[in-house]
């Protein structure tokens, strides 16, 4: 009664002064910590689908016994998106899947790791969306276990009209057409196909699919606790993105002609046949999928629109799936995805497949399964494993020396900062440094408004990690320390901090291998190595490095590293040159508050980011400005 009686007398209040109350949405999950929300997610999967099980330490989704005899092929990416892409291993699909954190790509150590568990003699095909951290992370993963002798490559797909090619994009996203591309590809595979043929039938279905999406509110990442955006109720996000990203435009719902989802779907069809060239008597598959949060009735209704919009132009449906497929958590909305298809694509879409989120056609009999279940059980008894039990076991005992007991390391000396910075110093700052992330973990998810929300927490896990296993990183002197740090970072870190975080760490550790001090000269060399390590990461991974103007953290780290290197020329004394560093980075951070982002997730709304901070730059510019003011105290 009291607290309704205090919400009253607000309300009064508010409406004698003439103000309006606003209440944040509480957010309601099935769930117990946003830390485990994965974890128990994946668990409870494994637990419904016995012949899945999940590697829960590099929380990679994979069946139990992988065939040598085909291709194997592994997704993944960001979790929130369910069923996708956990729910699509099986027969007939994938392999595995990669399980990032909740629209954080995974690191490259857990892809790294799923390839190792699912190599067979004819090779592993990664089916990879195109996004900046799921590129960066897959990339570099493919390239570890090709230097191991391990057959791998990978495609990427694009399949999201929303995003308008121009000189501001990254390309367009990979969404909910990536489901078709894992069934034609997994079909491909199970016919016992090649890893070249497989890869062309993969790619032939992205040159052929095309989506688009809509979205009437915004999904809440359990981690904020909040909406990632803020929508009308009488509005609708034209072309989001599955991780809350901003679409073409907004603009008003209106019923009032009682044709609304007609007239929708007309708009979104048009598109979809003007990109693809779709002409009359050709023939497509038709998939429409729901964001999380929109009734499955509704999905109906929104397919009975479009179907009577492609057969008024004489487009031909081979078939129909509808459902929640490429999910964005809770948010309600839909895509549409039409794929053109031939006799070769129509008969990969129509082979059988078993999957906990898709299944169709006859897999395996009963019968079938029963035999091959039986004559499995006979040679375990006689002591006799199969080819693929054996890679497992292989496999396993490999995961098993990586638990090893590591060594611990103390650092040297008591923490001195006069006009050199001893290791221990060093070590103490970068724990500041840590704890500055951490701390801002919130404010930097706020920060990332043009892209997905995920940033703040996206670093912070890996920073927690780091501090967790603080004791294992090794201080002989600053470069091993950094060099070691990056190990956790690269594999901690979510989404594109882990491959950007941890290049910097390592490329500047690498610099700084052997000195137990550091002066100021030395800094900025290791500040200018730091931003080679980004630069040289996005051009492995794009082709091309960032550079100051492109809207990325490279915006506050590389006028931080300009003012450093002259300060140093200069003789500036330490705290005053890195005072200047400092400022260069926060002058850098503001600056992108003018440009167009044309890298990362946020490089998909184009001139719709003027006005808003590069999240990156913002981060560095709060955390090299408190870590200066640390520094001079010390």
């Amino acid at each position: 009664m009291r607290t309704r009686a205090r919400e009253c007398l607000i309300k009064k209040t508010a409406y004698i002064l003439g103000f309006a109350v606003v209440r944040r949405n509480i957010m309601k999950k099935i769930m117990n910590t946003p830390e485990t929300f994965v974890y128990d997610m994946c668990h409870g999967l494994a637990a419904a689908h016995p012949e899945l099980e999940f590697v829960e330490k590099y929380k990679v989704v994979k069946k139990k016994e992988i065939n040598d005899n085909k291709v194997s092929l592994i997704s993944g990416g960001g979790s929130g998106h369910e069923p996708a892409h956990a729910g699509f291993v099986g027969k007939g699909m994938l392999d595995a899947a990669v399980c990032g954190d909740v629209f954080a790509s995974p690191s490259q150590v857990q892809v790294y790791n799923a390839i190792k568990a699912c190599a067979t003699d004819k090779g592993v095909l990664l089916i990879v969306k195109n996004y900046s951290g799921d590129c960066m992370n897959f990339n570099n993963a493919m390239s570890d276990a090709q230097d191991d002798g391990i057959k791998v490559d990978a495609v990427y797909v694009n399949d999201d009209i929303a995003v308008k090619d121009s000189l501001y994009t990254v390309g367009r996203r990979g969404v909910a057409g990536t489901v078709l591309v894992h069934k034609c590809a997994g079909a491909a595979a199970e016919q016992g196909k090649s890893l070249e043929e497989v890869k062309a039938v993969a790619n032939k279905v992205i040159d052929n699919v095309r989506s688009f999406g809509f979205a009437f509110t915004s999904c809440t990442v359990p981690a904020a606790g909040h909406p990632t955006f803020e929508i009308g109720d009488d509005e609708m996000e034209f072309g989001v993105g599955i991780h809350g990203e901003p679409g073409r435009f907004r603009e008003k719902i209106d019923y009032s002609t009682g044709t609304f989802c007609d007239d929708l779907s007309r708009r979104i069809v048009t598109d979809l046949e003007e990109d693809l060239a779709l002409k009359s008597g050709e023939e497509v598959v038709l998939l429409i999928n729901g964001f999380g949060g929109t009734p499955l009735q509704e999905l109906y209704i929104l397919n009975n629109s479009v179907t009577k919009a492609l057969a008024k132009d004489g487009v031909k449906i081979h078939k129909t799936i509808v459902g929640n497929f490429m999910t964005s958590i809770d948010m309600a909305g839909a895509s549409i995805s039409v794929l053109r298809v031939d006799s070769e694509l129509k008969a990969l879409v129509d082979y059988p497949v078993n999957t906990p989120a898709l299944t169709w056609g006859a897999a395996m009999s009963e019968q079938a399964q029963a035999a091959l279940e039986a004559v499995q059980a006979i040679g375990r008894a006689l002591g006799y494993a199969p080819v693929a039990e054996e890679h497992h076991a292989t496999a396993k005992k490999a995961a098993a020396k990586e638990t090893e007991e590591v060594a611990v390391y103390e650092v040297e000396g008591k923490p001195e900062v006069t006009e050199t910075i001893n290791t221990a110093a060093f070590v103490q700052i970068v724990d500041k440094m840590a704890d500055v992330i951490i701390e801002n973990e919130v404010p930097f998810c706020e920060a990332d408004k043009m892209g997905d929300g995920d940033f703040g927490m996206s670093i912070a896990k890996g920073f927690k990690q780091l501090k967790a296993d603080w004791a294992t990183r090794k201080k002989g002197d600053i470069g091993q320390f950094l060099v070691s740090c990056s190990e956790i970072i690269k594999e901690y870190c979510g989404g594109a901090s882990g491959p950007i975080w941890g290049s910097a760490f390592k490329y500047a550790g690498k610099a700084m291998l052997g000195k137990k001090e550091v002066n100021l000269a030395d800094i900025a060399l290791l500040f200018t190595e730091a931003n080679r390590g980004v630069y040289e990461t996005g051009k492995k991974s794009f082709g091309k490095g960032a550079e100051i103007g492109d809207k990325t953290l490279v915006d506050a780290l590389k006028p931080c590293a300009i003012a450093l290197t002259k300060a140093a020329e200069e003789g500036k004394a330490l705290r005053e040159g890195l005072a200047l560093g400092a400022q260069a980075a926060h002058e850098g951070a503001e600056a992108t508050k003018t440009h167009v982002a044309t890298l990362g997730r946020a490089g998909t709304v184009g001139e719709r980011s003027i006005g808003y901070p590069d999240a990156g730059a913002h981060g560095l510019d709060v955390i090299f400005n408190e870590l200066a003011a640390y520094i001079a105290k010390m």
